[in-house]
C-alpha cells in the first residue's frame, strides 16, 4: 500500500500521474509495475549501461522533450537583444549604464533564485520545474506589453526578470534531467542542447529586429508570448504522458529525490564550501565565459548604434554571431568528448575576449566590420556549446557518487549561481564603464578578462572528463 504524502510537494507530484507516484515510493513502484506491466521502466537513479545502438536510440528520443523546446525557451531573449539598448535609451530616456542594467536584469532573477529553484527541483522534479519555466516565459511577453503601454520602466525590468526566471528554471531542469543520462550520451546530448539553444538565439534577434521595424516593439512582445505558449505543451508532455515511446527511459518519472536526497539552502552552502576548489577553478572560469558571452552582444549593438546602424543591422549582426555559434557547436561536442572540457573552454575565452576588445580598434571602423567581428566572437563562443552544463553535470555526478553531495541539484545550484552571476555582471559592469569612462575601456577590460581566463583555465582548472573516466574505471 502506498503511504500518505509527507509534504505538499508530494501531493502535487502524486496528483499528476501514477508514474510519478511510483517514482516517489519504492513500494508504490512495485505495485504499479505489477498492475501495469505494459508501462515502460521508471526513471533510474543510475542508468544501466547500454550498447551504442541503444544509446543512439535514447539520443533521438530527446528531440521532443529536450532539444526542440530549447528553441523557444531561448528565442524569447534573442527577440529583444538587438533592440533593447536603443529601446531603453530612446523610449524611456535612459543612458548606456541603465541599458546595461536592463540587459543584465534577465540574469538577476537566476542569481537570486538559483539556490531556491534547485530546492524546488529536488521536491517536484525537473519536469514540473520545466512547466513553471514555460509559465514565466508566457508572463514575460504579457508584462512587456503592459510596460510599454504604461511607459513604466520598472515594469519592463519585471518583464526581463520573468525572462530570466523562465530561462534559468528551464536550463536547470534540462541539466538535472540529462545528468541521469548514460555517461557516453551526456556530453553529446548537452552539446546538442547548447546548439539548439544557440539556434534560438540566432533566429530570435533577426525576427525581433524585423518585427520592431514593421510593428514596433509590440511585435517583439507578441513573439515572446508565442514562444512561451509553444513551450508550455512540450513541457507538460512528459508530465501528463510519461509512458509514451518518444520519451527515453532515463527521463521517465518525476526525478524527485527520495528521503535524505533533497537539498536545502543550508546544505547547498555546505556543499559549496566542501567543494570550493571546483567552484574556485572550473566555476570561476565558467563565470568569466558567461561574463563575455553576455557582454559581447551588448557591446556589438552599442557599437553599431554608435556607427549609425539601425535595428535591422543590429539584428543581423547578433544573428550572424549566433549563426557561427551554431555552426561551431558540433566542434564543441567533439572537443569535449575526444580531448576534454578544457580544450573547449580555454580557446573560447581567448577568442571571445579578444573579439570584444577588437570592437574598440580600427578593425571596427564600420557596421560591416563590426559584423565580421561578431562572426569571430560567435565562432569562439560556439566551441563551448553546452560546456557549462557538461562540466557542472560531470562534477555533480562525481560528487554524488563520492557522497560529497546528497543530490546533483545540491551542487548544480551554486554552480549555476556563479554562471548567472557572470551573465549579470558582464553587461551591468560594461554599461557602467561605458558611461563612466569610455567604450574603449569596456572593450579592453573584456579582452583582458578573456586572456587571463584562458591562462587560468590551462594551468588551474582540472579536467572533469578525466575525473569522470577515472571514476568510472575504478567503479
Amino acid at each position: 500500500m502506498i503511504p500518505m504524502p509527507r509534504s505538499l510537494s508530494d501531493k502535487i507530484v502524486r496528483s499528476v500521474s501514477p508514474v510519478l507516484v511510483a517514482e516517489l515510493d519504492a513500494e508504490g513502484a512495485h505495485d504499479y509495475l505489477e498492475d501495469a506491466p505494459q508501462k515502460e521502466a521508471l526513471l533510474a537513479t543510475r542508468p544501466a549501461q547500454k550498447n551504442s545502438g541503444e544509446v543512439s536510440g535514447e539520443f533521438c528520443k530527446l528531440a521532443l522533450p529536450v532539444f526542440l523546446p530549447q528553441f523557444p525557451a531561448y528565442g524569447v531573449n534573442g527577440l529583444i537583444t538587438p533592440v533593447l539598448p536603443a529601446y531603453v535609451m530612446h523610449h524611456f530616456g535612459r543612458d548606456a549604464a541603465t541599458a546595461g542594467i536592463a540587459t543584465a536584469c534577465m540574469s538577476l532573477a537566476p542569481v537570486v533564485l538559483d539556490l531556491p529553484q534547485n530546492i524546488v527541483a529536488d521536491r517536484v522534479g525537473p519536469h514540473l520545474l520545466g512547466v513553471a519555466a514555460a509559465v514565466c516565459l508566457v508572463a514575460c511577453g504579457v508584462v512587456g506589453v503592459m510596460s510599454d503601454l504604461s511607459n513604466c520602466f520598472a515594469l519592463f525590468l519585471v518583464s526581463r526578470v520573468l525572462n530570466g526566471m523562465g530561462q534559468s528554471a528551464w536550463q536547470i531542469s534540462r541539466v538535472l534531467l540529462l545528468a541521469r543520462a548514460p555517461t557516453s550520451l551526456r556530453a553529446k546530448a548537452l552539446s546538442c542542447v547548447g546548439g539548439v539553444q544557440r539556434l534560438g538565439n540566432m533566429v530570435g534577434p533577426l525576427i525581433g529586429s524585423l518585427m520592431t521595424a514593421r510593428f514596433t516593439i509590440y511585435g517583439v512582445f507578441a513573439c515572446q508570448l508565442a514562444c512561451g505558449l509553444f513551450l508550455l505543451p512540450l513541457a507538460l508532455w512528459p508530465v501528463l504522458a510519461p509512458a509514451t515511446a518518444p520519451i527515453p527511459d532515463f527521463a521517465r518519472g518525476s526525478g524527485v529525490g527520495g528521503e535524505g536526497k533533497q537539498s536545502s539552502v543550508g546544505s547547498m552552502m555546505v556543499c559549496a564550501a566542501r567543494n570550493w576548489t571546483d567552484l574556485a577553478t572550473a566555476g570561476l572560469a565558467c563565470l568569466a565565459l558567461c561574463w563575455l558571452r553576455q557582454t559581447k552582444d551588448f557591446l556589438i549593438v552599442l557599437k553599431i548604434n554608435d556607427l549609425g546602424g539601425g535595428a535591422e543591422l543590429c539584428g543581423l549582426a547578433v544573428s550572424m554571431a549566433y549563426f557561427f555559434d551554431v555552426a561551431f557547436a558540433p566542434v564543441s561536442g567533439w572537443l569535449m568528448t575526444r580531448f576534454g572540457r578544457k580544450y573547449s573552454l580555454a580557446p573560447a575565452l581567448a577568442v571571445v575576449g579578444l573579439g570584444c576588445g577588437a570592437l574598440a580598434t580600427p578593425l571596427a571602423a564600420s557596421p560591416w566590420h563590426v559584423l565580421g567581428l561578431a562572426c569571430v566572437c560567435g565562432a569562439g563562443n560556439g566551441i563551448t556549446s553546452g560546456l557549462g552544463m557538461t562540466m557542472g553535470s560531470d562534477i555533480a555526478v562525481k560528487l554524488e557518487k563520492q557522497g560529497l553531495a546528497r543530490s546533483k541539484a545540491e551542487f548544480l545550484g551554486p554552480w549555476r549561481e556563479m554562471q548567472d552571476l557572470g551573465m549579470f555582471l558582464g553587461p551591468a559592469v560594461s554599461g557602467a564603464v561605458v558611461a563612466a569612462l569610455s567604450f574603449k575601456a569596456a572593450a579592453g577590460s573584456c579582452a583582458a578578462l578573456g586572456v587571463v581566463g584562458a591562462v587560468f583555465t590551462v594551468f588551474l582548472v582540472r579536467e572533469t572528463l578525466v575525473q569522470s573516466s577515472a571514476k568510472s574505471g575504478a567503479a
